[in-house]
């Protein structure tokens, strides 16, 4: 039996499927028999029998029949598959007819939209975004998105579930030859997650760096519409095209500031990058008191953060933070 499984698995059948096709074999030989009779026919784990069995019975190949509830009979699976299938059919034909009818009214619209920019009319240059709406529009834009996409993340890390939402739409993008551009936080290298996720899309033509001190969230697609955080929770889209063209020359500049991604390895060995956290540290002591918002800021734990203040001390000679600062501020002025 084993081996019989080993064979499925190597033609690409699941446990699952194997179990299905054991078990409905052995009711075109049996003939109405209850679920344990063939159960115990196909000699299989119970709990992958179960749920084949119950998939049988969905699909209408087995039905209850005959004087005893608990007695199935087999049906035909030309039968069974036309009662199942073609109701299926109808409704994917169903969504097509009414996605192509949405989106051309929605191109229509868009049209409609156009005009009314180049006529003067921009009430639609900024809209602030809902929280709830903003990954369905971003997943729209980076569909439309052809020449460019440039990104900022600061905030360090990023979640699991953040990076394996983007990186499908971000390599699909890649593979229709958009060039891509991100800036991440310098403490974006000491993340196992981050570090794999900057690898997959280095590997398919991004570019990727890091930096200090980075402004807040940016997206920036095709340089005709960006992507920027709302006061509150969501996003505001600008298609103004100024807007749009000031904000990817902000991008430019700190890109150029930033440094090639490199692994947490390659940091460590290199050596910049505690000396650059360092650095914005203490110009972050100068108009910050808070160790929370300093660390938020550059995207490190307050641990992390006080650890590189009492470096900070030690290096300068500092008695206390007061005098951390005014030591700061001399070389600062000097």
């Amino acid at each position: 039996m084993a081996r019989e499984q080993a064979k499925g698995h190597d033609n690409g059948q699941t446990p699952l499927i194997l179990a299905m096709q054991r078990l409905y074999a052995e009711a075109l030989r049996q003939g109405p028999t209850t679920r344990e009779e063939l159960a115990g026919k196909v000699g299989l784990p119970h709990p992958v029998t179960a749920e084949a069995f119950e998939r049988l019975v969905a699909l209408e190949l087995l039905e209850p029949g005959g004087p005893r509830s608990d007695v199935y009979d087999r049906r035909l699976l030309e039968v069974a598959e036309a009662r199942t299938l073609a109701p299926l059919r109808r409704a994917v034909d169903d969504a097509e007819r009414r996605l192509v009818t949405a989106a051309g009214e929605f191109g229509a619209l868009r049209e409609a939209q156009a005009a009314a920019e180049e006529a003067g009319h921009r009430e639609s240059a900024a809209v602030e975004v809902r929280a709830h709406d903003v990954d369905p529009m971003l997943e729209t834009a980076a569909k439309d998105c052809r020449t460019e996409v440039l990104t900022a993340q600061p905030g360090g890390p990023r979640p699991v579930h953040a990076l394996t939402q983007a990186q499908e739409r971000d390599t699909a993008m890649l593979e229709r030859g958009v060039v891509m551009r991100t800036i991440y936080q310098h403490s974006a290298r000491f993340s196992s997650s981050t570090e794999a996720y900057a690898a997959r899309l280095s590997e398919a033509g991004a570019e990727i760096r890091t930096l200090d001190l980075l402004f807040s969230r940016l997206i920036i697609f095709d340089r005709r519409v960006a992507f920027i955080p709302a006061r509150g929770p969501g996003a505001v889209l600008i298609r103004h095209r100024d807007v749009v063209s000031y904000l990817v020359d902000v991008f430019q500049l700190a890109w150029q500031a930033a440094s090639p991604f490199e692994s947490a390895y390659k940091s460590r060995r290199n050596g910049f990058v505690v000396p650059d956290v360092q650095k914005a540290i203490s110009r972050l002591l100068l108009i910050e008191e808070k160790d929370a918002a300093i660390a938020r800021r550059l995207g490190i734990s307050e641990r992390s953060c006080r650890q590189h203040i009492a470096s900070l001390m030690a290096q300068l000679g500092a008695r206390n933070r007061t005098h951390l600062g005014f030591l700061l501020a001399g070389e600062l002025y000097e």
